[in-house]
């Protein structure tokens, strides 16, 4: 038997992306999956396409911005589905933006959905799986949340935070018999630029959204392969995992190994403008 066959996981965030390629993996190796998403009709979708496959399935609308609606998804999931042996903490939404462009609204909406919205999963879930002693957590954070990147200030923000979620949980759970991995995509393609906010403005002082939004089509790799990460991590009880390793990896041992050699390179890539030149975006 596997070590995902027969259990019951929860995907957040899972209509498309990241989310639904997790929750996809969970159900070819055998697990139950319940998902949650804020589009309807994708959720629909991806339930249907997971009895497809077999595997027993339920999704739930969710609007993770919302403590009193995570907390009526818990009641709903424990009367319905008993117990939760994985949970991935995956829901979450990118923004694009220097200080001078960032509004306060877009800060709120970034910290409400990619760490408020974490931050309820585990006040609501995780409990129940410490009276189990028994279970693994997944939170989907990024390779923004271990080192910085210029142009990315409120979304490196929510996830530099999720990261120390995730580090502390990482062992205080682990009184409890529990496993917490943290998930880092570097550069997939997704739908998280198009559906995000982008305030980043390009050489004619227009939306940079959609040359960045090519970048990331061209040079991003499927989400199905930061979701096999994923899973992995969770199988090998692994901290934290950089997918693909290949993109950003290097980026994470220089600042390991010299944060102010990190700082000095960076500062000057983004005084000469290499790095908007890479997205298209105005210096």
């Amino acid at each position: 038997m596997s070590f995902f066959s027969g259990k019951t996981a929860i995907v957040t965030g899972a209509g498309s992306g990241i989310g639904r390629a997790l929750a996809n993996a969970l159900a070819d190796a055998g697990c139950k999956v319940v998902i949650t998403d804020i589009v309807e009709e994708r959720i629909v979708e991806v339930v249907e396409e997971l009895k497809r496959k077999g595997a027993e399935a339920g999704g739930y609308r969710v609007d993770h911005t919302s403590a009193e609606e995570v907390e009526a998804f818990s009641r709903r999931f424990f009367e319905e589905w008993d117990h939760v042996d994985i949970l991935c903490s995956n829901a979450g939404v990118g923004c694009g933006g220097r200080l001078e462009e960032m509004t306060l609204e877009d800060w709120k909406w970034v910290l409400d959905i990619n760490l408020w919205g974490a931050i309820y999963m585990m006040h609501y879930f995780v409990p129940e799986m410490m009276k189990r002693r028994q279970g693994s957590v997944l939170l989907t954070a990024s390779d923004a949340g271990l080192f910085s990147i210029p142009g990315m200030l409120a979304y490196q923000t929510s996830k530099h935070a999720v990261m120390g979620l995730g580090t502390t949980l990482r062992v205080e759970l682990s009184n409890h018999n529990i496993k917490l991995s943290m998930l880092c995509p570097a550069i997939i393609n997704t739908n998280i630029i198009c559906d995000g906010r982008i305030n980043l403005r390009d050489d004619r002082g227009e939306s940079a959204k959609a040359p960045i939004q090519e970048y990331y089509t061209k040079h991003g790799v499927p989400p199905s392969v930061p979701a096999k990460a994923g899973l992995r991590a969770l199988e090998k009880d692994i901290g934290i995992v950089i997918s693909p390793w290949s993109q950003t990896g290097w980026q994470y041992l220089l600042w390991r190994l010299s944060p102010q050699l990190y700082f000095g390179i960076f500062r000057f890539l983004w005084k000469k403008g290499f790095i908007h030149k890479m997205f298209g975006i105005q210096q």
